[in-house]
């Protein structure tokens, strides 16, 4: 283990890097998808940090559970693309997990790198950006008629919700998820903590189910949605975020559609053109 856990810790955020909440944030804002990808491996701890030190202040990541029990952070529900290991991430447990390489892949600089739990985001972040947690499912792409939560269980959302309330930072993260099973049981065992619903095969259905169980947004996906769509949304009382925008063009677009989140893989490029415009919002 390469931290040490404060099982009993009382954790206060405060200090020069402590950042407003999710709902006093102002937007529009930028979301450094997987972390500032483009110069580190995706959802490590250089790409979240680096992004946090060039002005990000909202990040984006995604949660596994491992065989064990352990939660950690990777985008692909296979290890394959992402590491030198091979299959299911969640069939792994978090010491098999630790014995792959996830940084040789984006390059020799990185060789050796493990992959990041999500308790070690948590101990170096917690308060210092807002956190946009992708919870993952094996039924990503047909979530709104979702019948599980699979691999997550409730014991396993719970143990998220209890490291985020640990690490004081409850107000400071949402979750995103296109799977209905795993919005109901957030809803029930964090009702506090904000949730986003995320585009699930088909866009008729993100606000219907953003209102039923009661979310404060839907995350689009291009080029699945349209002028109409984010109108309806804000009429709902719905803030939007969109998956996702590398071209500064394009995002100068979302912002004029009234877009209140970007997601970005490139995010010093993108920030660039638009910072702008966000150093002029106001309450």
């Amino acid at each position: 283990m390469r931290f040490v856990k404060k099982e009993e810790r009382t954790y206060k955020n405060s200090g020069a890097g402590f950042v407003e909440s999710d709902t006093e944030m102002l937007y529009p804002r930028l979301c450094a998808h997987r972390g500032f990808s483009t110069i580190a491996p995706e959802n490590s701890m250089p790409a979240f940090g680096a992004a946090v030190a060039m002005g990000a202040e909202e990040i984006e990541f995604d949660l596994w559970p491992t065989a064990d029990g352990e939660i950690v952070s990777c985008h692909d529900g296979t290890l394959d693309r992402v590491s030198t290991g091979s299959g299911r991430l969640s069939e792994k447990t978090l010491a098999e997990l630790l014995t792959y390489d996830f940084g040789i892949k984006h390059g020799s600089r990185f060789v050796g790198m493990q992959i990041v739990q999500f308790e070690e985001i948590l101990e170096k972040l917690a308060g210092r950006c807002i956190m946009n947690i992708h919870i993952k499912s094996d039924e990503e792409g047909t979530g709104w008629k979702a019948e599980t939560a699979a691999p997550y269980t409730e014991e396993t959302l719970a143990k998220i919700v209890h490291l985020i309330r640990r690490y004081d930072c409850a107000d400071h993260v949402y979750f995103m998820t296109p799977n209905r099973v795993i919005l109901g049981i957030l809803q029930k065992i964090a009702p506090e903590m904000h949730r986003v619903c995320g585009f699930s095969g088909d866009p008729k259905y993100m606000i219907p189910e953003a209102v039923e169980f009661g979310c404060t947004g839907i995350q689009l996906f291009k080029p699945y949605f349209d002028q109409a769509m984010v109108d309806e949304a804000h009429e709902k009382g719905l803030m939007c975020t969109v998956f996702w925008a590398d071209d500064p063009d394009e995002a100068e677009r979302y912002l004029d559609m009234g877009i209140e989140t970007i997601l970005t893989n490139d995010y010093e490029v993108v920030a660039n053109r638009v910072n702008g415009r966000l150093q002029k919002r106001t309450k």
